[in-house]
């Protein structure tokens, strides 16, 4: 069948929203500012300059370098107390690849150079995966795409907060928000056994991503749980015989320790983060490296309670016609970050592929304009840093964590979608 002429994804409202939402997020307040003589409450020109000159810093890679560096002068010392960098936080076969490059031959300046254009690449490649997914699912109802729908994708992405925060930083969190965009449009495809490589690869940067592995056996979605698993044997085999035993088994006092290790700073939207600010423990708007905030047990315990809740209703809610579906594998993707004592703004760098997956699967085919959906991309996917004003007004500082709440937001979209559809209501693509 020829594709129809006529874009119901609404391709030039889509547009209307993104543009819009870049300007109410970005030059709004700042003309709300100036009028009220309050200075300037910041934007993303200076990260998005960075990714257009493919300038990062190093957040993730220095560590990453530097441990591959402190393992090849010094092979019998324990990697992860190494007293020469920052701490490195991932797991040793995470760093495998800058260990090969390294053995290659490949210099510290000319890795910088190739992490940032990968990275850069990356973020693009979130882009081209949201591209192909709306090309799918339009294509599967016999619709063109127009250029209206590709431009408002492109703009959200190259424009996308989160992503543009992780790429100026150098952090390795732009790669792993690429790699969940796969894995949803692996998902949505029938492609569970390569959604479980993506899956492991994953979780051997950021370990709260094996919660995808515990969905999957719970979903018995065998095919992905057992791609999962070999390819985390892989992995390991390939960091032990790299790196020994000894340095592997030394990440496991890594990851205790970082249980209760997490800052209070404004980046930090998690629970952990909302409740330090709300009573003025530790920093906000001053960030220290290294300096934790101090433990308070009831803070702790909180935290971990909301944690465990969360995944709980994600694996336990009865997500009927939809249970085991793209909706429910990005829910608890959300969830894997939103749980965390240490869920930095960069980290939901993974709402971008959510988005693009909701918006052409379900979203653009409603009667009814998706309000909620519009209200959790307004805020996960732009910066409210005018909220930051609020720093020092405790309780009032909640709307500090705006990214946090409108990420759980969209999980409830997912589950409303989840009924909807359950109950005949919605129709979306398969």
């Amino acid at each position: 069948m020829a594709p129809e002429t006529k874009d119901p994804a609404h391709g030039t409202r889509l547009l209307l929203f993104v543009l819009g939402s870049l300007l109410f997020s970005n030059f709004v307040p700042r003309v709300l500012f100036k009028l009220c003589g309050l200075g300037n409450p910041g934007t993303i020109s200076g990260i998005f300059r960075d990714f257009v000159t493919l300038h990062t810093w190093t957040d993730s890679w220095l560590p990453m370098m530097q441990s591959v560096n402190y393992y090849l002068q010094h092979p019998t010392l324990p990697i992860y107390y190494a007293p020469l960098y920052d701490t490195l936080i991932y797991s040793l076969a995470s760093i495998v690849p800058l260990w090969a490059l390294k053995k290659l031959g490949m210099s510290d300046p000319a890795m910088l150079r190739f992490l940032a254009i990968t990275s850069w690449l990356a973020l693009v490649g979130v882009a081209t995966v949201a591209l192909a997914m709306g090309y799918r699912y339009m294509k599967a109802r016999g619709v063109r795409m127009h250029w209206q729908t590709v431009l408002a994708v492109v703009l959200a992405v190259v424009f996308c907060y989160p992503l543009l925060k992780g790429y100026s930083l150098g952090n390795a969190q732009t790669y792993l928000s690429f790699e969940f965009a796969l894995l949803l449009y692996f998902w949505s495809e029938g492609r569970e056994a390569a959604g479980g490589i993506v899956g492991a690869l994953l979780a051997f940067v950021k370990p709260q991503y094996g919660l995808l592995l515990i969905w999957m056996a719970v979903r018995r979605r065998w095919n992905a749980t057992f791609a999962f698993l070999a390819t985390a044997a892989v992995l390991l085999l390939v960091s032990i015989a790299i790196f020994g035993w000894h340095n592997n088994l030394d990440y496991l006092h890594v990851l205790s320790s970082l249980s209760r290790k997490a800052q209070s700073h404004y980046g930090n939207q998690s629970m952990f983060g909302t409740l330090n600010r709300m009573i003025g423990n530790g920093e906000n708007l001053g960030y220290t490296p290294l300096l934790y905030t101090p433990y308070i047990r009831w803070v702790y315990v909180v935290t971990v309670s909301t944690a465990l809740l969360l995944m709980a209703a994600v694996l336990l809610f009865p997500w009927g016609k939809l249970r085991a579906s793209t909706a429910d594998l990005a829910a608890m993707g959300i969830v894997s970050v939103a749980a965390s004592p240490m869920a930095w703004e960069h980290h939901y760098g993974i709402v971008a592929g959510v988005f693009a997956w909701v918006w052409f699967a379900y979203g653009c085919w409603q009667e009814r304009r998706p309000w909620l959906l519009g209200v959790a991309a307004l805020f996960t996917l732009n910066a409210w840093l005018a909220f930051n004003r609020l720093a020092d007004f405790h309780g009032w500082n909640i709307l500090q964590s705006y990214m946090y709440f409108a990420a759980l937001l969209l999980v409830g979209v997912l589950m409303t979608l989840a009924r909807r559809v359950t109950r005949g209501e919605a129709n979306p693509v398969a």
